[in-house]
């Protein structure tokens, strides 16, 4: 299942506020369409163009993240 127009909407009003935002408004829309989201047993089963960050379940990833600047 998928976000629907008005959830990918939202989603975007919500990153022109910042992180918290998005992920409170995450938050709500996971409750009412709890099927558009991943979850740890989903996400074993994905591919990643970059390897995730720690902690985020993967099969596989194409290449590594880029080296930051210090």
């Amino acid at each position: 299942m998928f976000l629907s127009r008005e959830e990918r909407t939202l989603l975007q009003m919500a990153a022109e506020e910042g992180v918290a935002n998005i992920d409170a408004t995450t938050a709500r829309l996971r409750g009412g369409n709890p099927a558009a989201f991943h979850d740890g047993k989903s996400l074993r089963g994905r591919v990643f163009l970059i390897k995730p960050a720690s902690g985020i379940p993967y099969l596989s990833f194409v290449r590594s993240p880029p080296e930051t600047e210090r």
